[in-house]
């Protein structure tokens, strides 16, 4: 639901860039940002759905573009920043989403390019987009950056995806609060979203079958998967003027899952 412009959580002339932004998750906080009024760059390798999206948002108004990157390149990382700020003259948000998919792979099958793959895309491009952005994220007075983590950062679910995609998001915790320490003088703030289970905006969802929504009944204490919607309006509340004094966080949005894990 779109925001209110007379409340402190509208994003008016501020500029969001948001990696793996074409569907599920991403796409949900680039609509959510875009609805706050924030101009919104898609990076992503998928870009024909980038520009699908892209495209839909501009429709109602908004300052959307799509940017074709692989972000596990640190050349790609900085050309992406560079196009955001050429197109609309500066950046205030980055949001960290991009994350490879998972494999249901146990700990002895694992090869290195598995590992290797979660290291560049989760945690390195992490990096290399805050070093990147760094400059127009301190020069504004309200840089933020908002990590895209996960419930797995910190507890283990081994039949649901390798150990890979667990190290990785558990890293991107403790890389969010060292950078929140490293760049809170400078006036940026640095925190994380940990979602729980959410269903799918396209193909399959979680509660599609009975079986698994039953599960996730009995697990979730609110009784529901999470939506796309319920991640991105807390990534728009830590982009927000509302949490102004919060930094080094990792907000968990789950129903409630994690006190059963």
């Amino acid at each position: 639901m779109p925001l209110s412009k007379g409340t402190d959580m509208h994003l008016d002339g501020r500029i969001a860039l948001v990696t793996g932004g074409a569907q599920g998750i991403g796409a949900g906080i680039c609509e959510a940002l875009a609805a706050a009024g924030a101009a919104v760059a898609i990076v992503e390798l998928q870009i024909d759905k980038a520009r699908d999206l892209a495209l839909r948002l501009s429709a109602t108004g908004r300052q959307v573009i799509s940017i074709d990157a692989d972000i596990s390149s640190e050349e790609a990382c900085r050309s992406a920043v560079a196009q955001t700020v050429e197109t609309f003259g500066g950046l205030d948000i980055l949001v960290n989403n991009a994350a490879p998919s998972r494999n249901r792979n146990m700990l002895g099958r694992i090869a290195g390019a598995d590992w290797a793959t979660h290291e560049q895309v989760v945690l390195q491009a992490a990096v290399n987009m805050v070093d990147a952005a760094l400059a127009s994220l301190a020069g504004n007075g309200q840089g933020t950056v908002v990590n895209i983590a996960s419930t797995l950062g910190s507890a283990v679910a081994i039949d649901q995806c390798s150990w890979p995609y667990h190290v990785s998001k558990a890293g991107l915790n403790q890389l969010t609060r060292w950078l929140a320490c490293r760049l809170g003088p400078s006036g940026v703030r640095v925190n994380a979203v940990a979602p729980g289970l959410v269903d799918r905006d396209v193909g399959p969802k979680l509660t599609d079958h009975a079986a698994s929504r039953a599960v996730v009944e009995t697990v979730v204490p609110l009784r529901r998967a999470g939506r796309s919607s319920d991640i991105a309006q807390a990534v728009v509340f830590l982009c927000s003027e509302r949490s102004s004094y919060i930094t080094g966080q990792v907000l968990t949005v789950d129903g409630g899952l994690s006190l059963k894990m």
